[in-house]
């Protein structure tokens, strides 16, 4: 099916569009090139009127539709008859510019055939009368001589003259076009209508998409492509920006009619030449197609609506092709001259021919496809950035497109305040307003009833935390402004979240959120900050001041404090402003400024802050102590002191007896070990021994303390509670954490401590800022630099029997540290065998317990009663123990049970494969390793736990659609678990709440899933879970009415320091070698506070390992009987090579005897 030739309106032939370029000044320009290029929003020499822009769409060009550029009254022509243009002469006049007369021969109209050649030879005339004429000027001047120099030229027709003036013609409407500021024209000259924004055809998903048909349809429905020239008799001249345009439309004077090519359009830049096959084509523009063609007919040389050859560069009117067309053909089409010669069209393939390398086109970075749906069509393109949008997908939609320069939302999109440290949560913000309707065409504003915008949609706001600012600041951003600013975060954090449904509320549990919506009903305050922060998943507690470390002035005068933040470590720590609104800030800057006075020594407070407002001085000051010892320490306390009593706290009657002997100790200068049995409150009676020293005048401190990281939090509390006038800093958490306070909290002296993450010890005599320093093992070694450059009034090591080991390096560097007194804290002192207590006495005192050999060989008869009263006369005044039932006649009993428990089949089987696998090393006489018979003996510990701990048994095991195992098949695998499946049931019945020990982390797993299955609820302490959430778990189960059955511990992480008296059975579901560690487990229930008699299940595997280790245990714990109280033992606790051959061939025999019998019965 032939295409239908497309007519357009013809025109002159025309100055071609040119890539915008940016005009820095007339003089720069005349000096870097010959040509002026137009400005990029309202080019001076372009129309005012700025055309919606379509680009090029893969394999399809089309034509731009034509704007009518309004143009001031002198330009206003009626049928295309132009008005009579001003001379040369009378430009110069009008101008105030120097005439330049120059008589031309008969050789120079013969030589000077063009404009290009014209303009070489004249400008330099011109310019050199008048240096400093404007670039505008200069070319209106060139086309009015080159127009008078056509007309008077002796050798060319009546064609040359119209093109020669046609040139002229455009160079001068360029010229009042262009504003009157910048052209210096008449005054008379008004701007244009404001330009519409730079649209284009983009490619994106949906063309590429389209079928092969929808394209061909398309293509058949193409019309033939026809060209719009403009002509001596048309109204409006495309505008030009530079000499080089002129040049090429000249040219047609003395291009052959036969001639197939002409000069290539220029973008602005040099010209490149670019190899071709086959005929060139033009790029194409909104004005027409700009080909090779020539602009008039070629029988009467005129200009107007012509039709283009498909074979030649001819264009012809209609109605001058004899015989005459009334409309133009359909498809493609020659040329009678090309009939005439034989030459026809050669079919090619449609896409072929528009695939052909074009000329130079404008360049366009703009994306090919919109930003927002990714698919392609008519975009919107914005004038600063690459991005495309469809007017319809922007938020809210446009109803058109906009007038003038347009900026897209990227670009538009506000910066934010600072850096985002991490998103909180998500949700659906409300929509934008609708975009606003323009104007009517009669200028009224539009109806927006009868003719509605289109409504915006919702849009993501994320509420966000700021880095270095705290948690009162945070507030919502826009998702453009996330993902412009947080491109990363923002992604990660769309891989990691659901980004259709916001995330629910963070209330808690269902009995936290009853109990919050209660708060909130009496609470208003609450509610609000509920309402703005807690629901966010933001903790109550990091919103409240722990304490004001540090201030500094800015430039006019303002003091700003850096605050520490509750349950947040110090890198957490913020800077705010004097008058920043939140509770308690007065009483704490209050409290700032009187701990520096009294470490300073003078007050150095800000009398007036902002607003007027004076410094409250209406709190209570700390009380200064005193210079000199008011208390004669050796002085027996029979009722507790003063300052105890101002704490609110009471110490019972055993706890007041440990004071005054520790102070008795103090005085004496003898070094001590507090030995009381777990439960006992040792953690109270060194926070109250260290608080009289400060108090009553003995010491200042500073005092430092080391603990496990486990039972810190506890220990800052306990010093809250029972010294609220100690300055307690804890040195813990990560390098950037412990730098903060090292240049924070260690002094007040700027210069005393160097800043950065790298250790360097204090300068020497700087006045300590803290009273106590809590720090954890590790660190004690790690920070040896600083810490061991102070010189502490009184070390305290909780759980000292870290000690117990004088090659570990935390005993050696510790030895090294400028000590006063030590104090050491020990549930447990002698776990195995006598050599830890020297170890530990040697650390107290190493003048007096040096000799270790000695020690050993004097006491190497333990059981003698003489030897015995020896070691404790020796121990006597270094040691304090007591036990629960001396100091607690009324307190409830425990009883430890040891429930023996059959292996089930399956575990039985993988028993037999360890010992059969191990055989040989089993059943050697005295040889073999011991580390493997260790290694047997950790797997067959594993195997009397559950034998899904073996990797074999787990991948075989059932899982349900969740991945946790089949609880039904988990519970039979096991004997233990069948146990406490029954146990656990009667227990829950009968109101009682549950501790679960086990050493191995992965039971604990196990366990995790065995309570999932039935049903209870429970906590979990590891070792992998941090000092934070470790007291959060243990607070959530001994609050009141909590719902938790069961608490899941590790033996060794959560057997110190920890308080669950709300629990009053104990499961130890494996047996540790130490017996010291499952006691220190069970403490936690039986201890202060428990009103309940305590029941302790110890599970054993009958016949096994399990059973034997049993025995060891008790030979150990007899061994501290007899050393800290009388009894019977031995002087070693470490196991020999045929000790561990008894305890793994124990029960064996009885195995094997049963599979032998079993077989003889099946025979």
């Amino acid at each position: 099916k032939k295409k239908p030739k497309k007519m357009k309106e013809g025109k002159m032939p025309k100055v071609k569009k040119r890539k915008k370029e940016e005009e820095t000044s007339e003089v720069e320009e005349e000096r870097e090139r010959p040509e002026v290029g137009s400005g990029s929003e309202s080019s001076a020499y372009g129309p005012t009127k700025k055309k919606k822009k379509k680009p090029r769409e893969k394999k399809e060009k089309k034509p731009r539709k034509k704007k009518r550029d309004e143009e001031d009254d002198d330009e206003d022509d009626d049928d295309g008859n132009m008005k009579e243009p001003k001379s040369s002469g009378q430009l110069m006049h009008e101008w105030g510019l120097e005439d330049v007369q120059y008589g031309f021969s008969e050789d120079d109209y013969k030589t000077i055939t063009n404009y290009k050649a014209f303009s070489q030879f004249l400008r330099p005339l011109i310019a050199k009368k008048n240096p400093k004429i404007p670039m505008s000027k200069m070319m209106t001047v060139l086309g009015a001589k080159w127009r008078e120099f056509s007309a008077n030229n002796p050798f060319k027709g009546a064609s040359a003259t119209a093109v020669a003036a046609a040139v002229a013609a455009a160079v001068e409407t360029v010229t009042v076009a262009q504003p009157t500021a910048a052209s210096g024209g008449p005054p008379g000259s008004q701007p244009g209508p404001l330009k519409k924004a730079k649209t284009k055809e983009g490619k994106g998903p949906g063309v590429r998409k389209r079928s092969r048909s929808a394209k061909d349809a398309k293509k058949k429905s193409k019309p033939k492509k026809t060209k719009a020239k403009s002509g001596p008799s048309v109204k409006k001249k495309k505008a030009s920006s530079s000499e080089e345009d002129f040049l090429e439309e000249s040219d047609f004077d003395d291009i052959s009619i036969h001639s197939a090519s002409v000069l290539s359009d220029t973008s602005g830049a040099p010209t490149k030449k670019i190899a071709r096959r086959g005929r060139k084509k033009r790029k194409k523009d909104g004005d027409g197609y700009e080909t090779d063609h020539q602009d008039y007919c070629e029988v009467c040389q005129q200009g107007g609506e012509i039709i283009l050859c498909d074979t030649c560069p001819r264009a012809y009117h209609l109605v001058c092709l004899d015989p005459e067309l009334e409309k133009a053909p359909e498809g493609k089409w020659s040329c009678p001259h090309c009939e005439k010669e034989g030459i026809q069209w050669e079919a090619k393939d449609e896409e072929e021919e528009e695939e052909e390398p074009a000329a130079e086109v404008e360049e366009d970075d703009h994306m090919e496809f919109c930003r927002v749906c990714k698919d392609g069509g008519e975009l919107l393109c914005c004038d600063t950035c690459p991005s495309s949008y469809h007017i319809h997908c922007l938020n809210p939609p446009l109803p058109e497109i906009p007038n003038g320069e347009w900026l897209c939302p990227r670009c538009m999109c506000p910066p934010l305040k600072g850096k985002v440290q991490k998103i909180l949560h998500w949700t659906w913000g409300e929509p934008p307003l609708p975009a606003e309707l323009p104007d009517g065409p009669d200028g009224r504003p539009a109806d927006p009833l009868a003719n509605p915008p289109p409504r915006g949609r919702p849009e993501r706001e994320f509420f966000v935390k700021w880095a270095a600012l705290s948690y009162w600041h945070c507030s919502w951003v826009s998702e453009l402004q996330l993902e412009l600013y947080h491109t990363v975060m923002y992604r990660n954090y769309q891989r990691k979240n659901d980004m259709d449904e916001p995330p629910p509320f963070d209330y808690g549990s269902g009995e936290e959120e009853l109990n919050n919506e209660k708060r909130k009903s009496k609470d208003p305050q609450y509610a609000a900050m509920e309402e703005r922060f807690y629901r966010y998943g933001i903790k109550p507690e990091w919103m409240v001041m722990h304490r004001i470390i540090n201030h500094s002035f800015d430039k006019d005068g303002d003091v700003h404090y850096l605050i520490k933040w509750r349950d947040l470590p110090y890198d957490q720590c913020t800077w705010e402003v004097d008058d920043f609104d939140v509770p308690e800030y007065d009483t704490h800057k209050a409290t700032y400024w009187d701990h520096r006075e009294q470490i300073v020594g003078e007050d150095q407070r800000p009398l007036v802050v902002k607003k007027g407002k004076k410094l409250k001085e209406d709190h209570q000051k700390r009380e200064v102590p005193p210079d000199a010892p008011i208390i004669d320490p050796t002085i027996k306390f029979e009722h507790q002191p003063w300052y105890i009593n101002a704490t609110g706290g009471t110490l019972h009657p055993y706890q007041l007896e440990g004071l005054n002997w520790l102070r008795f100790s103090w005085a004496q200068g003898t070094d001590t070990i507090l030995a009381d049995e777990m439960g006992l409150g040792k953690t109270v009676q060194t926070i109250v021994f260290l608080y009289s020293l400060y108090k009553e005048g003995h010491s200042k401190g500073p005092y430092l303390v080391s603990a496990p990281l486990s039972t810190i939090i506890n220990w800052e509390r306990e010093f809250e509670l029972w010294a609220p006038d100690f300055h307690v800093v804890t040195y813990t958490g990560d390098k950037d954490s412990r730098a903060i306070i090292r240049e924070n909290e260690f002094t007040f002296e700027d210069s005393a401590v160097k800043t950065g993450r790298k250790v360097f010890r204090m300068k020497k005599d700087t006045p300590i800022k803290f009273h106590v320093l809590l720090t954890s093992y590790e660190l004690i070694t790690i920070d040896q630099a600083i810490l061991g450059s102070i010189t502490w009034a009184c070390l305290v090591v909780d759980e000292a029997h870290r000690l117990k080991n004088n090659q570990s390096k935390f005993f050696r560097i510790l030895n090294g540290y400028k000590i006063y007194y030590k104090l050491l804290l020990t549930g447990t002192p002698l776990q195995n065998n006598l050599e830890e207590l020297f170890h530990l006495l040697n650390f107290l005192t190493p003048e007096r317990f040096n000799n270790l050999e000695g020690f050993l060989e004097e006491f190497a008869d333990i059981s003698k009663e003489d030897q015995i009263k020896k070691l404790h006369d020796l121990l006597g005044p270094h040691m304090l123990r007591r036990l629960k039932v001396d100091v607690f006649k009324n307190m409830p009993s425990k009883t430890e049970l040891i429930v023996r428990v059959e292996l089930s089949p399956m575990q039985k089987k993988y028993y037999k494969f360890i010992l059969t696998r191990n055989f040989e090393a089993l059943n050697s006489k005295g040889g073999g390793n011991q580390v493997s018979l260790l290694n047997i003996m950790m797997d067959l510990k594993k195997c009397c736990n559950h034998p899904y701990l073996f990797p074999v048994a787990a991948v075989e095991a059932p899982v349900q659609a969740n991945g946790s195992y089949d609880g039904n098949q988990l519970v039979k695998s096991s004997g233990k678990l069948t146990l406490l499946q029954k146990m656990l049931k009667k227990l829950k019945d009968e109101g009682h709440r549950v501790l679960i020990f086990s050493q191995m982390t992965k039971m604990l797993d196990l366990l995790e899933d065995f309570l999932e299955f039935e049903g209870y609820k429970y906590e979990r302490i590891d070792g992998g879970i941090t000092g934070g959430l470790r007291q959060e778990a243990i607070d959530r189960f001994n609050a009141p009415g909590a719902q938790q059955f069961c608490f899941l511990l590790s033996t060794r992480a959560g057997g110190l320091g920890i308080n669950l008296a709300s629990a009053d059975t104990v499961v130890i579901y494996d047996s540790d070698w130490n017996p010291h560690n499952d006691i220190q487990a069970f403490s936690r229930a039986h201890r202060i506070g428990q009103n309940r008699k305590v029941m302790i299940y110890r599970f054993v595997t009958r016949g096994s390992v399990e059973e034997r280790i049993t025995q060891v245990a008790k030979r150990k714990m007899m061994l501290t009987h007899l050393v800290v109280r009388p009894g019977l033992g031995s002087k070693t606790g470490s196991m020999s090579k045929q000790e561990l051959d008894d305890i793994l061939k124990f029960g064996t025999e009885e195995l094997f005897k049963d599979e032998m019998e079993a077989a003889r019965a099946m025979g």
